[in-house]
């Protein structure tokens, strides 16, 4: 219902936003205003519930007001002024507003709404506004910021693997092998100089082609067993040595950086750390972002040389970005700067 003053025997309508009446010798603004029509009082006015805010973090807004003026048509402000910081810790929001407010709600923010930075090995960045309300207005003159993801944690090393001197087994039973015959699933070609494992659960790789006095290869892996240069027994019959590998840990990968947010600086990751004898070094961590930026993944973490574990890992990914405001849309009016998605 609009208000109208006489002024000079013209009534005006008051178009200002807040109404006020002089009190005590002071001018104060009214905060609600009522007509009496045909006997009832009825409101015509409602005044603005305005908030200034100091250095805080993880604002529930629904708490800076009564339960009446939250959840009823009063219209809201809230000032965050110059040199104030309002910041997320925990993942949590700087500021979160619950879808119970009714009316409107201004946010004019002159100072600084930062979210929580990612923490190391992935962590997510935070949002700096979570919004679940409707008639949201968001008048930017400085900084608002999602934080930054954290690095991946770099990938670990492959295994390595080193001979077990201590664990020569022997010779194997020369029957076993013939020229050119196969025994217990294995047999020597001699014609090409070939090593054959026919079983379904192990395999073979060469480590060395360079043949004895005879040709015969120098060394040959089967599953965990290296067998070692065949000595000629006659008749075309030879017998192996045959010596155990014993595995080496890998290296760690190294942890990823910090996010940039509130009260952290984005920082990068740390390197990996080698591992046993023959293992591949821990990939680097992946470095920590700036505002709103998803974190680096870890890099990929060296090569052993164990044939079945020396694969190096790869890195784990980066958190993802935070946002400036997430949930419901708002009204966003900036003339600052803003890191971040904006629902």
């Amino acid at each position: 219902m609009p208000l109208y003053v006489n002024d000079s025997g013209t009534w005006k309508e008051v178009t200002s936003g807040n109404y006020y009446v002089k009190h005590g010798g002071a001018w104060t603004a009214v905060q609600e205003a009522y007509v009496k029509d045909a006997g009832s009082w009825k409101q015509y006015f409602q005044g603005e519930v305005g908030v200034t805010l100091a250095n805080s973090t993880n604002v529930a807004v629904s708490s800076l007001f009564t339960s009446s003026v939250w959840t009823g048509t009063t219209p809201k402000r809230i000032t965050i002024p110059s040199g104030v910081t309002i910041g997320g810790t925990g993942g949590t929001a700087a500021m979160t507003i619950a879808n119970t407010m009714a009316g409107t709600l201004v946010i004019d923010n002159a100072g600084s709404v930062l979210g929580t930075g990612g923490a190391s090995n992935g962590g997510a960045g935070g949002n700096a506004i979570t919004n679940a309300a409707s008639n949201v207005t968001i008048n930017n003159t400085n900084l608002l910021a999602g934080g930054g993801g954290g690095g991946g944690q770099g990938g670990a090393g492959g295994s390595g693997e080193v001979n077990n001197t201590t664990a020569w087994s022997g010779r194997e039973p020369a029957a076993n092998w013939t020229n050119g015959s196969a025994q217990l699933g294995y047999y020597w070609n001699v014609n090409t100089y070939h090593f054959y494992y026919d079983g379904s659960t192990s395999y073979i790789i060469w480590a060395s082609n360079i043949g004895n006095a005879s040709g015969f290869p120098a060394y040959i892996r089967i599953g965990s067993n290296e067998y070692h240069r065949g000595i000629s027994r006659g008749s075309g019959k030879y017998e192996i040595y045959r010596q155990a590998k014993t595995t080496t840990s890998a290296g760690t990968g190294g942890a990823g950086g910090l996010g940039q947010g509130y009260n952290q600086t984005n920082s990068s990751g740390s390197v990996g750390s080698a591992g046993g004898t023959g293992a591949g070094t821990g990939g680097t961590g992946g470095a920590g972002s700036t505002y709103a930026v998803a974190g680096v993944a870890g890099s990929t973490g060296a090569n052993g040389n164990s044939y079945s574990s020396g694969t190096g890992a790869a890195g784990a990914a980066g958190g993802a970005a935070g946002a400036a405001v997430s949930g419901t849309s708002v009204t966003m009016n900036n003339t600052g700067t803003i890191h971040g998605a904006v629902a």
